[in-house]
């Protein structure tokens, strides 16, 4: 289920737990808070030196020698701050990149840490954008409304001071219209962060519906529903943008309302002023200083409230951005005392041989003890009281029906699933002490639906070993029976494939998912339904070229494919007892006693899998059942050799 929302602690118009996040950037926000200051006394300056100058040459006709020295200053004031308005320009681009850079990495990092469990009951299209156009949207915010909105606090009070001390009049006057300002900046600024927020959450959920059709558009183009994902992006344009006018109007209102409070307020000093003057009460040089200073009050103020529209889309991003952040996550190899630890692998545990293409043999055992796995929202354990081991060289299945753990046991030992109770150890490690880097490297893992990169198939490869050589790529190319197509290919295996292998058929993505198992040339060997995309003379012609490789691997499949199964050691039947899975073992049976509670074989239970997984990770059923559907459509279309298993899961 998404997180959409957190619970924000407003302080104000600055949100201190976003200011805590970026901690780093306090040095870039301390010079462009110093520059403000520094250019509101060159505005003072500039006022006194005019001032001074325009009283001495109209009542006492001093000549141009007799200015000269005041003329000087007040270039230089000119000069000076020309050069601080580009220091603080540059101090703002320079905060900007350092938050945007900062809170990206934070995110990407936390969200790596939360897993993929996490992960994938979240909306990817809204999660890029607030990773991408969200933490660029606050560079606004920490650099330029932040800076800001603390010189707005601070300098009208510095320029008022100095009012006051030449004019009493023009200060009462001033301070009357300035503490108007707050309040309408309160007033529009809450109305405008509302409507932001419900402008990026339109603008999130279009994101987010896009990306979902652009997946599913080969299911829509197979039934004939194209029009109504039109329709769908359509209306959500037209919500986003009727959104949008509305948070302008806002804007525009408050920009109208400052302007009015600080031409009000300019045009009454001046009006007091010019009174004043006429009937001797005040000197021309103070009534000339105090009018030049007169809208400099107001002009830190409206800028801050400028500032604060510009960056409401960065505000209503950050409370996404804060959601993602404020999940609670254990990191791997934490004991939960915040030391991390290790545990020494026993004395006759090797590393794996990779180039040479064999494995220096150890003993590299999975191993589960008593653990629970319970997910949020599910009111019964995923997995309770589970226990299994895998000895060296052993090969097992896990069978169970829809819904019984399968692919949260894989997930157990592949650390993306954290148990509530129990110990998971891998290789001799255990997984909650030990540093995932020491672990991982003694697995390969093929999921259910594997995901290929944007990249050459060379460059999906080496994902598993960026130093494997060529030969090794060509032999794990040629064990999963893919030569013959790469060799068909106009580039070879340098040929590019789309994000997500879109130019292959979901049967040559599962087998070049095999081959990059096959290039990790792991020990132990995670396969979850590793032919569920494949027809029946495919899936042979693998069980007996992969057959040899995997002979001296702990292999641990999670299927349901009988003749997959047959193959096998010994089967791990995980059953659903009142409520809970649980795991009874039992040796090989034949085919015919495999998974007798399942209704249904074949590719039809492979896409039942396909909703288990939904509901262990949190998707609903229907997002698989939609991404399934679009695995069949590409196969249909493309002619594969594996439509026969395909057409069947299409017609479900």
């Amino acid at each position: 289920m998404s997180t959409t929302g957190v619970q924000r602690r407003r302080g104000g118009l600055i949100d201190r737990r976003l200011a805590a996040r970026v901690s780093a950037t306090r040095r870039y926000l301390l010079t462009a808070v110093g520059v403000g200051f520094a250019s509101t006394a060159c505005v003072v300056a500039q006022a006194v030196l005019l001032a001074s100058i325009v009283s001495s040459v109209v009542l006492h006709g001093s000549t141009l020698g007799a200015v000269a020295p005041r003329l000087a200053g007040l270039a230089a004031a000119f000069v000076a701050r020309a050069l601080l308005g580009w220091a603080g320009e540059a101090a703002a681009q320079r905060t900007g990149a350092a938050v945007a850079s900062t809170l990206r990495r934070q995110l990407l990092r936390h969200a790596l840490d939360l897993g993929p469990v996490w992960l994938s009951g979240e909306r990817v299209g809204e999660l890029s954008l607030a990773a991408t156009r969200g933490t660029n949207a606050l560079t606004v915010y920490f650099g330029r409304y932040l800076p800001q909105a603390v010189l707005a606090a601070l300098a009208p009070i510095g320029i008022l001071a100095w009012v006051g001390a030449e004019d009493w009049p023009s200060f009462v006057i001033l301070l009357g219209l300035v503490a108007l300002v707050p309040v309408a900046m309160v007033h529009f600024g809450r109305e405008s962060a509302t409507r932001t927020r419900l402008q990026w959450r339109r603008l999130s959920s279009l994101s987010a519906r896009f990306l979902d059709m652009l997946h599913g558009l080969p299911t829509l183009r197979a039934f004939g529903r194209e029009a109504h994902g039109r329709r769908e992006v359509a209306e959500a344009t037209d919500g986003l943008r009727q959104t949008t006018l509305s948070t302008l109007r806002v804007a525009f209102a408050s920009a109208l309302a400052l302007e009015f409070l600080a031409g009000i307020g300019t045009g009454l000093v001046a009006m007091v002023l010019g009174l004043r003057l006429l009937g001797g009460h005040v000197s021309l040089y103070t009534a000339v200083a105090v009018l030049l200073v007169s809208p400099e009050v107001f002009l830190p103020l409206r800028r801050a409230g400028a500032e604060f529209h510009a960056s409401a889309e960065g505000q209503a991003a950050a409370d996404r951005i804060l959601s993602v952040l404020d999940v609670e996550a254990v990191p791997l190899g934490s004991r939960g005392d915040g030391r991390s630890g290790s545990v020494q692998p026993p004395p006759d545990l090797t590393r794996t041989g990779r180039e040479s293409g064999s494995i220096a043999r150890r003993r590299a055992a999975l191993s589960a003890q008593h653990v629970t796995v319970s997910f949020p929202g599910r009111p019964t354990p995923a997995l309770h009281d589970f226990s299994l081991e895998l000895h060296d060289g052993e090969h097992v299945a896990l069978v169970g029906p829809s819904g019984s753990g399968k692919s949260t046991a894989i997930g157990l030992f592949l650390g993306f699933v954290r148990p509530g109770a129990g110990r998971v150890v891998v290789g001799g490690y255990d997984v909650a002490l030990a540093e995932p880097a020491t672990w991982r490297d003694l697995l390969a893992w093929v999921p259910q639906r594997p995901h290929l990169l944007h990249g050459t198939i060379e460059d999906n490869l080496r994902i598993a070993d960026p130093d494997a050589s060529e030969a090794r790529l060509a032999r794990a190319i040629e064990l999963v029976g893919l030569s013959h197509t790469v060799d068909g290919l106009p580039d070879g295996i340098s040929t590019m494939v789309g994000e997500g292998g879109v130019s292959l058929s979901a049967g040559e993505r599962q087998r070049l998912a095999l081959a990059r198992a096959v290039v990790r040339d792991a020990s132990i060997v995670l396969l979850d339904e590793p032919v569920a995309h494949l027809d029946a003379h495919t899936e042979a012609a693998l069980r007996d070229t992969l057959g040899p490789w995997l002979e001296s691997r702990s292999v641990l499949v999670a299927a349901h494919r009988p003749e997959l199964v047959a193959r096998l050691d010994r089967v791990v039947r995980l059953g659903t007892g009142p409520g809970v899975s649980r795991a009874d073992s039992e040796p090989d049976s034949g085919p015919e006693e495999v998974d007798e509670d399942s209704p249904r074989l074949g590719h039809e239970a492979a896409y039942e899998e396909g909703h288990e997984a939904a509901y262990e990770e949190g998707h609903e059923a229907a997002y698989e059942e939609e991404h399934e559907a679009a695995y069949a459509a590409e196969d249909l279309e493309k002619g594969t050799g594996e439509t026969e298993d395909v057409a069947e899961a299409a017609s479900q």
